[in-house]
């Protein structure tokens, strides 16, 4: 599952009907990549841990899940400077695109800070609804000027690396990231230079030919996360009205026990290294 060649131009003609369907739009499409295609690669976590082992690490995921959740209700403001922090370590960490530390140290940055580069205003407004009415609004514009910062740095060195390598869905993907409203480019950023490439390795890792062969083996869990973005819809979306606090929160719920629960549980013969994402070869 890359997005490469008709994947790519049907994905960036999605987008841009998105982006000029205004806000609605932007967030069915964000909902669509962002909680539905791009957490599909951690759908398969519960196949790389052990049978023996796999109660107790469904246990320890929910409840890594619900004290994320817990904690955008009582500390919003440092569950998100965790969050980012997290995802830039993972994104880093877990990236298929680059051999280089340098390079996927600059995926991670921009996936992050990459929208607030054009749209800094914006972004800031967005973090400002994601954190809640109770934290002053100055604390959104910090946390954009700084994830601008890093997408400062970290762009053209993805534009030297993908040059490089001739690689122009690549630059077109960093140029729609930069340019498309804030909600689209975070959800492309995530999508195409993380979540679609982590999604490709898992099903190379179990030997699964397709993405519908993939959804088959995992629908259990996809059923269970349904539910369970469902459940926290109702109690956050009722908080605030433009949907950006269930959203984040629903997102982090999913990310943190994936990032944080899945290495402890990861057993070596899985063939699969939490630290650089690189599915082996049988």
């Amino acid at each position: 599952m890359t997005v490469t060649g008709w994947n790519w131009l049907a994905l960036a003609l999605l987008a841009l009907f998105a982006s000029l369907a205004g806000g609605g739009g932007q967030l069915a499409f964000v909902v669509a990549l962002g909680l539905g295609l791009g957490l599909l690669h951690g759908a398969s976590d519960l196949k790389l841990v052990l049978p023996a082992r796999r109660f107790r690490f469904v246990g320890c995921y929910l409840a890594v899940a619900l004290i994320s959740l817990a904690c955008w209700q009582v500390a919003s403001t440092l569950a998100l400077a965790l969050f980012l922090l997290m995802s830039i370590w993972h994104f880093a960490h877990e990236d298929d695109l680059f051999p280089h530390r340098v390079t996927s140290l600059a995926v991670a940055m921009f996936i992050v800070g990459g929208p607030a580069l054009l749209h800094g205003e914006a972004v800031a407004q967005l973090l400002a609804a994601a954190m809640g009415p109770q934290v002053p609004a100055e604390t959104g514009v910090v946390v954009s000027t700084l994830l601008a910062a890093g997408g400062a740095v970290a762009l053209p060195i993805l534009l030297w690396a993908a040059w490089q390598r001739r690689c122009l869905w690549m630059m077109a993907t960093l140029a729609g990231i930069t340019v498309a409203p804030p909600l689209i480019g975070f959800a492309l950023g995530f999508y195409c230079l993380h979540a679609a490439p982590q999604t490709h390795a898992r099903q190379r890792l179990l030997g699964v030919p397709s993405l519908t062969a993939y959804m088959w083996l995992t629908w259990p869990v996809l059923l269970a996360s349904a539910l369970f973005i469902l459940a926290g819809g109702i109690v956050f979306l009722p908080q605030e009205h433009t949907g950006m606090r269930a959203l984040f929160a629903l997102l982090a719920a999913f990310a943190v026990p994936h990032m944080l629960v899945l290495p402890r549980f990861l057993h070596p013969g899985s063939g699969y290294s939490a630290s650089t994402s690189q599915a082996i070869e049988p």
